[in-house]
C-alpha cells in the first residue's frame, strides 16, 4: 500500500509517493515489486498517484487510470468518468469479493478553475476518487467510488494531505511545522525544498513500515503552467562529471554520487510539471518518469538508464593579467 504525501500551496503543488507493491502471504507482508509506476501527469496541470489494489481487471491500476482519464477532454469530466468506470469494474470483476479486498484510491493534485463568490479562480486542489473513507488512519470500505474535492482555503499558506499508509499525528504535526517554516522563509519556500521534506518523510516511514518502499516519485505542478496541448516532461536538474581540459570534444555522464538534496534542482523555467526520482541511494540511478496523459492519448512510463552529453573542446584561457 502506497504512502502519498500531497502539499498544496498557492504557487505550486507537490506530490510524493513510494513505488512498492506488497502482498499478504500466509498472514505476512511479502515484497512483490519495488519499482512499480504509480503516478501520472494529466494535461500539464494535474498529477495523480494511486494507493490500494494494484490491478483492476487484467490491467495495472495506473495504466487503467491513465486510459480512462485520456477518454475525456476536461479534468472534471475525466475525473467523473474515472469514477464511473471504476464502479463498473467492481461490479463486473469483483462482485463476489468483500469490499475490504478491493479498495483503491486515486489521489490527484494540481490547479483547476473553481467558482467562488460568483467568480472563477485558478485554485490549488486535491481530488480523491476512492471506494473507502479514512478514519483515524484506517480505511473503511464503501460500496461505490466517490469524488472528494479539497481546495486550498482562503488564508491558508499550505495544506498537507496523507493518503494510503498513515502518518502518525505526531509526524504530521512535525511535518506541517516544517512546511510552515519553509513558506515563511524566502530562501526555503521553493518547491524543491518542499519536495525534499516530503521525500524524507516517506523514507523515514519506510524504516519501520515494510509496506512502504524507498523508491519515490516526486512530481511538481506550477501555478503558471503551460497547457497548450503539447507533450513535455521536465526532469529535475542533473549533475554531470566535471569536464577536463581537452582540445577534443568529450562525453560527460551524470556524477556517480548525487545526494538526495542535490536531486531536487530545477533549472528555469518552472512552467510545466517537473519530476524527481529517488532510489534511496547516492548512486546516479536509472531515472523513471510517470505516465503522461492527455485527451486522446497516453505516453507510457519512460526509463532513462544511461545518458551522456558531448561537449566541445574545453580549453583553459590564459590569464591576461599575468606578466603585466
Amino acid at each position: 500500500m502506497t504512502m502519498i504525501l500531497t502539499c498544496l500551496t498557492k504557487d505550486y503543488v507537490v506530490q510524493a509517493s513510494d513505488r512498492r507493491l506488497t502482498r499478504i502471504m500466509d498472514g505476512k507482508v511479502e515484497l512483490f515489486k519495488d519499482q512499480s509506476n504509480k503516478a501520472l501527469v494529466y494535461a500539464n496541470h494535474f498529477v495523480f498517484a494511486y494507493t490500494g489494489k494494484a490491478q483492476l481487471g487484467l490491467t495495472p491500476t495506473i495504466d487503467w487510470a491513465a486510459q480512462k482519464l485520456s477518454e475525456k477532454d476536461a479534468l472534471e469530466n475525466a475525473v467523473y468518468h474515472l469514477k464511473d468506470r471504476a464502479n463498473d469494474v467492481m461490479k463486473n470483476w469483483y462482485s463476489n469479493r468483500s469490499l475490504g479486498e478491493v479498495m483503491v484510491g486515486f489521489v490527484g493534485a494540481g490547479f483547476a478553475e473553481m467558482k467562488e463568490r460568483g467568480r472563477w479562480f485558478l485554485k490549488p486542489l486535491r481530488i480523491m476518487i476512492s471506494n473507502f473513507t479514512e478514519k483515524n488512519g484506517m480505511w473503511v470500505p464503501v460500496k461505490e467510488f466517490k469524488v472528494d474535492y479539497e481546495p486550498l482555503q482562503a488564508g491558508q499558506k499550505h495544506r498537507l494531505f496523507v493518503s494510503g499508509r498513515p502518518l502518525s499525528k505526531e509526524r504530521q504535526n512535525a511535518l506541517n511545522k516544517i512546511l510552515r517554516w519553509c513558506l515563511r522563509n524566502k530562501r526555503a519556500q521553493r518547491p524543491e525544498t518542499i519536495g525534499r521534506f516530503l521525500a524524507r518523510e516517506i523514507l523515514n516511514a519506510a524504516e519501520t513500515d515494510e509496506c512502504i518502499g524507498k523508491n519515490i516519485m516526486c512530481t511538481f505542478v506550477p501555478r503558471e503552467f503551460i497547457n497548450d496541448g503539447s507533450i513535455s516532461l521536465h526532469l529535475g536538474g542533473m549533475f554531470l562529471e566535471d569536464p577536463v581540459i581537452s582540445t577534443e570534444p568529450q562525453q560527460l555522464k551524470p556524477r556517480n554520487l548525487v545526494s538526495l538534496h542535490d536531486r531536487f534542482a530545477f533549472p528555469p523555467p518552472f512552467d510545466r510539471p517537473r519530476i524527481v526520482y529517488i532510489d534511496n541511494s547516492d548512486n546516479a540511478p536509472a531515472c523513471y518518469t510517470p505516465m503522461y496523459v492527455h485527451s486522446g492519448g497516453v505516453i507510457p512510463e519512460i526509463n532513462i538508464s544511461d545518458i551522456s552529453i558531448t561537449i566541445p573542446p574545453f580549453i583553459q584561457v590564459p590569464d591576461a593579467s599575468v606578466g603585466q
